[in-house]
C-alpha cells in the first residue's frame, strides 16, 4: 500500500489518479482551519471531465478542526488506469486529503 497527501484548493484539485488498476482503501479530508468549509468530491472515469454526473459528495460541510472519511466499513473504490478523484473546497487553504491505495 501507499499513501499520498495534499492540500485541496478552491478549484478542482486532483487528489488521486489511478496508475493501472488500483483500489483506494481509505481517504480522509481534514479541515485544519477555524471555520466550516464546504467540499465537493467527484470520482471521474479516465477520459471524462469533472461534471455533475460523477459527483459523489456535494457541498459537504466540514466543521473547523474536523475530519470526514470517504470510506467506512472496509469499503473500497476500484479504479481503472487514468480514473481519478477530484475535490474542490470553498476555501483555498483549509482542507488536506490523505489517500491510502494499493495496486490490484
Amino acid at each position: 500500500m501507499a499513501i499520498s497527501t495534499l492540500q485541496v484548493n478552491d478549484s478542482n484539485t486532483t487528489v488521486y489518479t489511478s496508475t493501472n488498476n488500483t483500489a483506494v482503501t481509505w481517504m480522509s479530508f481534514t479541515n485544519y482551519s477555524g471555520a466550516t468549509v464546504a467540499l465537493d468530491i467527484n470520482i471521474v472515469p479516465g477520459g471524462d471531465a469533472v461534471a455533475d454526473t460523477n459527483l459523489v459528495v456535494n457541498e459537504l460541510e466540514i466543521a473547523a478542526k474536523d475530519t470526514y472519511q470517504l470510506y467506512a466499513g472496509g469499503e473500497k473504490i476500484l479504479l481503472a488506469n487514468t480514473d481519478f478523484i477530484v475535490a474542490t473546497a470553498n476555501a483555498a487553504t483549509a482542507i488536506t486529503c490523505v489517500t491510502s491505495y494499493t495496486a490490484i
